[in-house]
């Protein structure tokens, strides 16, 4: 081959032979020349040096690099042509491996020449003879600066994407995932194996609608990127909110080779609430507000609406017969639903308005700075035409119709309790009428305060009357699935305002002043009601009355107590009391001598909703408290939820080392109640073993009559 280089007529041959030696043989001139242009029009530095070390050939690259013309240039020595450089150095130190061995050698040369740094990839490579001897070497020098530097980037940014506690998801173009990091498979639960392949859908919390992920793909595929919170769920079925930015990636050439996504635990962030104040305040079923956030708000509302003499609506809505889809479809069907539904009505009201969960089938949506009355009537016909669209859930297409209720404060004297009692006598109206609509209520203070103050004289003449009643909820012993205890409620079925519970009944009644005259009625009634059962022979082993704080201040409970069971004397030894583990923390001088003094009379004490707060041990250990109950919100997450799930299960281990009994509240599905028996609570109560019924319906329930029996066939 003739190289693009002028060579000495006395070493032409020598040159031809090297040739020939790298094995570059072509039939003819033309083909020759083709190669020799080639050569001539490559970047990298390329020379031919024999065993001397003397240059035979290089290309304009070579040349250009060390300042020398071609004619100057051959037969010279690569000291002479390069000086005495560190490219010098390292042709010479492999001179030996090369030529005497036959070995290649690659090795990195950095370059310097000013504040100029290049990195330079050098390779040499043994020429042979036609025989297979080494003629000489081939130096090829290629600057690899920008490719080490992108090397160094992708290194770098491996480490980060492995190392960053924020989840990383990268899918192609059509969606399908290729690649995830540690902290991905930390916050869902799946490992790279198990995502590797499938689409992000696989995370789908099933809580959004489809027009927010239409949104989503729109702005992320017109503007490149997409940021702000979702809802997913873990592997373990755990919903989980997370704060969200997805990027496109696109070549040099603009076409579209990657999506990632970068996401990080919403709850993880310094501005969420921690997760004892998040029990608290957030429904733990919708991770929504609760009454106590929501009251919370609307007194604030209230104030800053007198300041600004702008007036707010407040809208309680409730979904129309929602217990036949729990009868029907099962609570885990109900239960999406109700996250379905909380999504939908978050999607329509504004960033500074409040939705809330008051309990299981009814919200409370807050409007500040409501302008005027029509546009409450625009806010309740777009919730109407929002759930007129039906809602899949699990396979199932369910159709939702909603009552609303609705209160605007009109004046500057308005307070919370008024609004609250506005809405939710315009609900009753909504219900009354046939459901399935709104009724707005906007009421002048003082007719307010007048039909307050009838609801409170209502009460009032309701105590002592048949309308005043006490209903008992089974508890169960899971392990055996048999009926251990009876918790007692106290509810308030009005001819004018319908069944009133007693999360509604206990604060009116503490309001007007009542509280102390119906918790001792309660009382009464269940100590009268148990001898009963007893005399009558029913199995009851334990029979729980919830004490208020207004009862345990105000009134000589141990006392009153012992006076009610000279009546009742079989009653003591199965009547247990159960009182808030809140108060245990904000009266505990006080209720450890009323604990001693039930203690006497052989009446049982239970801690309940233990959990929420935190009780020591050892303040525990002093007291004569036989049961501790956990708050319900706990057992509502469950199986989902990690951290409630570690509350539950130390309090189990605490009261287990202490011998106390421990008892679930809430238990609703039989995957909570699996959950629970695996980790030890043996004992709960809640809607999957029973509602409250009245004392007649619990008798039933308890001793059911026996099927009738058959006619014996007539004889022939």
């Amino acid at each position: 081959m003739s190289l693009p280089v002028t060579m000495p007529d006395h070493d032409e041959h020598h040159a031809r032979n090297d040739a020939v030696g790298l094995d570059i043989r072509h039939d003819s001139e033309r083909d020759q020349t083709l190669y020799a242009d080639i050569f001539t029009a490559l970047p990298d530095r390329i020379a031919l040096v024999d065993r001397g070390c003397r240059l035979l050939a290089a290309n304009p690259a070579f040349l250009a690099a060390i300042g020398r013309e071609q004619d100057e240039s051959i037969g010279q020595s690569f000291m002479t042509l390069c000086g005495a450089s560190a490219l010098t150095t390292l042709v010479y130190r492999h001179l030996g491996t090369c030529l005497d061995q036959g070995r290649p050698i690659v090795e990195d040369w950095l370059e310097t020449t000013g504040d100029d740094r290049r990195e330079h990839e050098v390779r040499l490579l043994p020429c042979r003879a036609p025989r297979g001897e080494v003629t000489g070497i081939v130096i090829e020098v290629r600057d690899v600066t920008a490719m080490r530097e992108a090397e160094r980037r992708s290194l770098q940014s491996a480490a980060v994407y492995s190392a960053t506690s924020e989840g990383v998801l990268i899918t192609d173009p059509e969606g399908i995932v290729v690649a995830v990091n540690a902290a991905f498979t930390q916050i869902t639960g799946y490992s790279e194996s198990e995502i590797l392949g499938q689409k992000p859908s696989l995370l789908n919390a099933q809580w959004h609608s489809r027009g927010f992920f239409v949104s989503l793909w729109r702005r992320l595929l017109r503007q490149g990127s997409w940021q702000g919170e979702i809802w997913n769920r873990r592997k373990n079925g755990e919903i989980y909110r997370q704060r969200l930015t997805i990027r496109r990636v696109l070549d040099s050439r603009g076409k579209l080779v990657n999506f990632i996504g970068l996401f990080a635990e919403r709850s993880a962030s310094n501005g969420t609430p921690r997760p004892a104040e998040h029990l608290i305040h957030y429904d733990a079923l919708t991770k929504l507000p609760n009454r106590l956030l929501l009251e919370s708000r609307l007194d604030h509302a209230i104030e800053l609406g007198r300041r600004k003499e702008s007036p707010l609506a407040l809208f309680i809505v409730d979904l129309d017969h929602f217990s036949h889809i729990n009868a029907s479809l099962g609570y885990q069907i109900g239960d999406d639903l109700l996250r379905a539904i909380g999504l939908r009505l978050r999607e329509t009201i504004r960033p500074s308005d409040t939705l809330a969960r008051l309990r299981a089938d009814q919200f409370a949506l807050l409007f500040e700075e409501i302008d005027e009355t029509e546009e409450v009537v625009l806010i309740a016909n777009r919730l109407k035409t929002l759930m007129s669209a039906p809602v899949w859930i699990r396979g199932h297409q369910l159709h939702v119709n909603l009552s609303i209720g609705i209160a605007v404060s009109t004046e500057l004297r308005e307070d919370r309790r008024a609004l609250m009692a506005n809405a939710e006598s315009a609900l009753r109206h909504v219900k009354r009428q046939g459901r399935n609509g709104f009724k707005i209520l906007a009421s002048a203070p003082d007719q307010i305060a007048r039909e307050h103050q009838r609801l409170l004289d209502r009460l009032r003449a309701a105590l002592g009357t048949s309308e005043l009643q006490l209903h008992y909820r089974p508890g169960m012993d899971m392990s055996t699935e048999t009926f251990d205890s009876v918790a007692v409620s106290i509810v308030w079925e009005s001819p004018e305002l319908g069944v009133i519970a007693q999360e509604r009944l206990l604060p009116l009644a503490e309001e007007s002043g009542l509280i102390l005259e119906l918790g001792d009625w309660a009382l009464t009634q269940a100590c009268r009601q148990l001898q009963d059962w007893i005399d009558r022979g029913l199995k009851i082993k334990r029979l729980v009355v919830e004490v208020g704080e207004v009862q345990l201040t105000r009134g000589d409970l141990a006392r009153t107590l012992a006076q009610r069971l000279e009546d009742c004397p079989a009653a003591a030894t199965r009547l247990d009391l159960e009182f808030s583990e809140r108060l245990l923390v904000k009266h505990r001088e006080q209720i450890a001598e009323v604990f001693q003094g039930l203690n006497e009379l052989g009446v049982g004490i239970c801690l309940g909703e233990v959990g929420i707060g935190w009780t020591a041990p050892a303040v525990l250990q002093r007291l004569p408290i036989r049961t501790l109950k956990i708050h319900s919100s706990f057992i509502e997450a469950l199986p989902d939820a990690h951290h409630e799930l570690a509350v539950v299960e130390a309090l189990i281990a605490m009261a287990q080392a202490l011998g106390l009994e421990i008892r679930a509240d809430g238990v609703r599905t039989k995957e909570q109640q699996y959950q629970l028996l695996s980790i030890g609570c043996l004992k709960a109560q809640g809607d999957l073993f029973g509602e409250p019924l009245n004392a007649a319906q619990f008798e039933s329930w308890l001793d059911p009559p026996p099927a009738p029996k058959k006619p014996a066939p007539l004889g022939n």
